[in-house]
């Protein structure tokens, strides 16, 4: 490597001294000229010196750039900041008005003089206040984290939202009276604050103020005070929503294969509802080797009901409109045979009514009228199966292809031309930071909130009192119920069920490292005592994401893992970007196309929910790359291109892994070294890793993008590819060290 090395300074140098010679001669002639020529040759000298390639010491400058700017525990506090800016609001929107109609029977023998009283209270914008304590004797002072840690106090910042109250009053003439009251910035609890985040009083000092408030300078934040210690939340894995698996089951088995969704619809806040689509297995049905049926589960449904029955409930009733929308291609004879047990299962039912019927005779009310059994399984099909794909009233065409692509995966799992999935994949997984926790707590304790509320201002109305809204509002639910959870680790209300025990944790504080560490760890929700080796094992998907060492041993052996250095966690951006740019670059919908023409061109799904398809993928991919480089895409988006699924797979997901790449174009890093040199002279750190990020020449790649992507290990992989185009791959990029 030396001799290299030192060749390749020998031509440097023989090349130099050439040049001068030639400049000599010139001088020797022309003075001026000379002159001339020499300024120029010095330029192009520079140039060629800023064109340069850059060294693995140079990568650190941009490492260095990284740290200077994202810090070690960026991902804690991003996430929380999301919580505070956006997800807060969305979740005081969401929540239904405050709708109160007075019981007529509690003024027996008074004529109403109004035929018809409503009472609406709605919630509006919320505000946070800085951390704020008050005193015994009623004085209120900023609160720092230091007096918080020394006096047991828990160091969170007061929250306000604007609250309207109306009374509609409809006469007996239909004539209306509208009395409205507006009570701004209501007191309706305490938020605990992350240290180090936008919110916290210590954002964005100097290291002399930081010494002065008792804080430590090297203290990097991202945990809480709670009643005076120190608490922090640890990153929660599951597995991504919306999300097709197909699963082999081990035999003997009633069923051969499974596939499953959990489906949950963006900004919502019910629960995930899961869909099963399963095989039986040759074995398990009764009919010998001919009863390859299959299977569907829906929610809130007792029994399976076999596939072609909900197709038919979804309104598709002929054979040959429910094979195009599993098959895609008549020509694959393969396929439609395992097809023909479910047909014959299904023949007896030919109409949609029948089929509605079918599966409301199999739901949790019994004995009611055909009416209500229609209805009540047209409402499951429209809200309960597969939400994520919509919940209105015009879905089906988009359900039943969803449904029909759940069992082509099926298919072809079973047919062997695809393997089944992989529980531990690491794109499988995302990871629940301090945002997404605290949010779903809040949306519970919210909602107890409202509900304290109404049946408060019910009370009221019926005893004819006056509403007070300071009193209806209880702030003590929201301040001690997120205390509660932060406190004990208990993720959940006080005794409910399916709470989630060890979230909050109390921070280690051996030594620095430790502390870090603690900062930086995921937990797998994996009951300890199981003997399942695989969730432990260390996956090839983990590699650049997961420490391989730092793991506890005993019981939480490969269950508790560390982030490994330049990870980040995305923290979630809306969708809707993303389906108005494929709208405008020729994505097809569903209403648009015929089945026929879904194999010749790629499917594309956003967040695991399937949009429609293009014809030109390619030109799609380089687009999305381009814009992502540009940031007019968010940078955190995955764009996954699977060519031989014929998928394109886009998500703006919180939760997912990923990581910085450098990018490459042509064998060539994009960064040069005159960009090494101007990052190595900035005067303000703002010039520093966003800027890079924003130029294009660094590129966050997700778990499940990697996958897709070629990278090169280090910078002389890149020359020799260079060198050997036999050898050479056609986009690569080149990976830091982490």
């Amino acid at each position: 490597m030396e001799d290299d090395e030192y060749e390749e300074g020998m031509e440097m140098d023989m090349g130099g001294h050439q040049h001068l010679q030639h400049r000599g001669y010139g001088a020797e002639e022309e003075v001026e000229g000379g002159y001339a020529g020499g300024g120029d040759g010095e330029d192009e000298e520079e140039e060629a010196r800023d064109e340069e390639e850059i060294t693995q010491e140079d990568a650190w400058a941009v490492i260095s750039a990284y740290f200077e700017e994202k810090g070690l525990v960026r991902q804690q506090l991003d996430s929380f900041d999301e919580f505070i800016q956006n997800t807060m609001q969305e979740i005081v929107d969401e929540s239904a008005d405050i709708e109160i109609r007075p019981e007529s029977q509690h003024n027996p023998g008074r004529q109403a003089e109004f035929a018809e009283t409503l009472h609406k209270i709605s919630f509006g914008q919320i505000y946070l206040s800085k951390p704020m304590m008050t005193e015994a004797d009623g004085e209120t002072a900023t609160l720092f984290p230091k007096s918080a840690r020394l006096r047991n106090l828990t160091y969170s910042a007061p929250l306000y939202v604007d609250v309207s109250y109306r009374v509609v009053k409809k006469g007996h003439d239909c004539e209306e009276v509208t009395e409205t009251a507006e009570y701004p910035k209501v007191f309706i609890g305490k938020v605990p604050i992350m240290l180090r985040s936008s919110y916290c009083t210590l954002f964005q000092q100097s290291e002399k103020d930081l010494t002065e408030l008792g804080e430590c300078p090297y203290d990097q934040g991202g945990y809480f005070v709670i009643n005076g210690s120190e608490k922090v939340l640890i990153a929660q894995e599951k597995m991504s929503t919306n999300h097709v698996y197909v699963f082999k089951k081990r035999q003997p088995n009633k069923f051969a294969y499974v596939g499953e969704v959990r489906s949950m619809a963006e900004n919502q806040n019910r629960p995930a509802s899961s869909m099963f689509v399963r095989m039986l297995s040759r074995a398990g049905a009764k009919g010998g080797s001919s009863g390859q049926y299959i299977r569907a589960t829906l929610p809130y449904i007792r029994a399976d009901i076999p596939i072609i029955i909900v197709f038919r409930a979804l309104g598709f009733v002929a054979d040959k409109d429910i094979l195009e929308h599993i098959c895609y291609d008549f020509s694959d004879t393969q396929m439609m045979e395992l097809l023909r047990p479910s047909l014959e299962e299904a023949f007896v039912i030919q109409n949609q009514q029948v089929a509605l019927d079918y599966i409301g005779k199999r739901g949790a009310t019994v004995g009611v009228t055909r009416e209500k059994r229609i209805k009540y399984a047209k409402e499951i099909l429209q809200k309960e199966m597969l939400p994520h794909v919509g919940v209105g009233e015009f879905c089906e065409t988009k359900k039943a292809y969803y449904f029909g692509y759940i069992i082509h995966r099926l298919l072809m799992c079973a047919l062997g031309r695809r393997a089944e999935d992989d529980r531990d994949h690491y794109g499988n997984k995302r990871l629940d930071l301090a945002g997404p926790l605290l949010g779903g707590l809040f949306r519970m304790l919210f909602r107890k909130l409202t509900r304290d509320v109404r049946s408060y201002v019910q009370k009221c109305v019926d005893n004819g009192k006056e509403v007070n809204l300071q009193f209806a509002i209880k702030a003590k639910t929201i301040t001690s119920g997120l205390k509660y959870s932060l406190a004990t680790g208990n993720w959940g209300q006080a005794n409910q069920a399916g709470t989630r025990a060890g979230v909050s944790q109390v921070l280690n504080r051996l030594t620095y490292a430790s502390t870090l560490s603690h900062l930086r760890r995921l937990n797998s929700p994996i009951g300890r005592e199981g003997k399942l080796a695989k969730p432990r094992q260390l996956h090839n998907s983990h590699w650049g994401m997961m420490c391989p060492a730092e793991t506890p041993e005993g019981q939480a052996c490969g269950l508790v893992k560390n982030l490994a250095l330049m990870v980040y966690i995305t923290v979630g951006s809306a969708a809707n970007p993303i389906l108005e740019f494929l709208e405008e670059w020729g994505t097809e919908n569903f209403e648009e196309i015929s089945p026929a023409v879904i194999p010749q061109a790629a499917k594309i799904f956003v967040n695991g929910c399937w949009v429609g398809i293009h014809r030109n993928p390619d030109l799609l991919v380089k687009t999305l790359r381009r814009l992502r480089r540009q940031i007019d895409v968010n940078t955190e988006v995955g764009v996954v291109r699977d060519i031989r699924l014929k998928e394109l797979r886009l998500y703006t997901d919180y939760g997912r892994c990923s990581r910085p790449l450098f990018i490459v174009e042509n064998q060539r890093l994009l960064i040069k070294k005159k960009h090494i040199r101007a990052l190595q002279q900035r005067e303000t750190p703002d010039e520093g890793w966003h800027d890079l990020v924003a130029k294009g020449f660094i590129e966050y790649i997700d778990t499940e993008e990697e996958e897709t992507t070629m990278i090169s290990m280090t910078i002389r992989d890149l020359e020799t590819s260079r060198h050997n185009p036999g050898e050479a791959y056609s986009e690569t990029y080149t990976h830091f060290t982490s």
